[in-house]
């Protein structure tokens, strides 16, 4: 793994296909810009008492060249569901989110709202 900056937080996510909750390392890429490091395996409960989700910025998203992906089902791809969660994504038409339940189709986006905290 690259050597983070001292702005990197991490964030939570879900699996699409397990409903499993999981990490995902963020560091700043400059103004705006954000990069996916890393990805890791946590409970959502211990994420949130370590305050993955105490810090909001927007910007765009790019995946570090070492970026492994959801650590259940290996995905890369996301799109973030309206209640903010960030959910693993395999190419369907349809989504449903696995945290609130909401369905709908996806749009993309250029900048997006990201909440994490500390890493």
């Amino acid at each position: 793994m690259r050597k983070l900056s001292e702005r990197a937080f991490a964030i939570m996510a879900v699996c699409e296909e397990t409903k499993r909750y999981f990490g995902i390392t963020v560091d700043e890429d400059g103004w705006d810009q954000y990069r996916f490091v890393w990805a890791f395996k946590i409970d959502r409960d211990k994420g949130k008492k370590e305050g993955y989700d105490s810090k909001t910025v927007t910007g765009s998203v790019t995946l570090d060249d070492e970026y492994p992906g959801c650590p259940y089902c290996g995905e890369k791809r996301f799109y973030i569901c309206q209640c903010g969660k960030i959910v693993c994504y395999h190419g369907q038409s349809r989504v449903t989110c696995p945290n609130c339940g909401q369905s709908g189709t996806l749009e993309r986006v250029e900048k997006i709202d990201l909440k994490g905290g500390g890493y």
